[in-house]
């Protein structure tokens, strides 16, 4: 897929820095001039990875980040602070009328007093990790940034109508744009609703109409399609590439596979 408009300013913002920005649109906000990949949507860096890859490191971040959005939504007002690893993040809800249209994230930097003692104790003998984070990026830069991209975010916002003439629906889009970047989590339409401020059975329908398909089996093709990447691109055993795409058991990860496309996951690898 292409990408430009957001994405090229947000790589222009994040040139010769070693920060990471990252924006999550919700409701009916956004267009194809907002799409933006999966690296940019999620906290993608060398650090979060790492903790991401220690036992019950997923599901650590995961609810770090959804109270993050909770209190976005709740507060309407840009905040700071250490995620529950230690690294500094600003978060900036973008708010059109009473809704919060996306929200951006700056990250990936390095607090110099109780966020560098909290990623030492959190890292262990890892501590050079401590090297991939910005190490001078402090608050009011961030404001300044932040309000860069709420201001061009706004300023492309306004083509929304035209592309919805070209069956580009912003709800779809951002709720699947959330299940891809969030695969190896266990995703329930009960907590997406919450998330992007839906009635359960509300996007339940809504979902089924433009999709096709129900939510749970959306989520689950899309683990297959990933999975299917991971055994032909990586060399990971398919117990990891089965955690890595949200199944924690992998006699149920074979299952679902060979039903998708009769054939185990080893025997599509051949």
């Amino acid at each position: 897929m292409e990408y430009n408009s957001l994405f090229d300013l947000i790589t222009y913002l994040q040139y010769g820095t070693k920060l990471h920005i990252g924006v999550l649109f919700f409701g009916n906000y956004g267009n194809k001039k907002c799409i933006l990949p999966q690296e940019q949507t999620i906290h993608a860096s060398r650090i979060c990875d790492e903790f991401k890859s220690c036992a019950g490191g997923l599901t650590r971040c995961f609810k770090c980040r959804n109270a993050a959005i909770k209190k976005a939504h709740r507060t309407k007002s840009a905040f700071d602070g250490l995620c529950i690893n230690g690294v500094y993040e600003y978060t900036r809800p973008v708010v059109i009328g009473k809704d919060v249209a996306c929200i951006i994230y700056i990250g990936n930097i390095l607090e110099k007093t109780k966020g560098i003692e909290k990623l030492k104790k959190n890292l262990g003998n890892r501590d050079y990790l401590l090297d991939s984070l910005e190490k001078n990026f402090s608050y009011d830069q961030c404001e300044v940034v932040g309000s860069l991209l709420e201001t061009y975010i706004r300023t492309l916002l306004e083509n929304i109508p035209s592309d919805n003439l070209n069956n580009f629906n912003p709800r779809i889009e951002n709720i699947k744009t959330y299940i891809e970047t969030n695969l190896e989590y266990d995703i329930k339409i009960s907590q997406v609703a919450k998330i992007f401020h839906y009635n359960e059975q509300y996007l339940g329908r809504l979902f089924k109409k433009e999709m096709h398909m129900s939510f749970s089996n959306y989520v689950s093709k899309q683990r297959i399609e990933r999975a299917k990447l991971l055994l032909k691109e990586t060399d990971d055993s398919v117990i990891d590439i089965a955690i890595k795409v949200g199944f924690n058991n992998v006699t149920y990860f074979n299952r679902v596979f060979k039903k998708h496309l009769k054939m185990t996951p080893s025997e599509f690898r051949m």
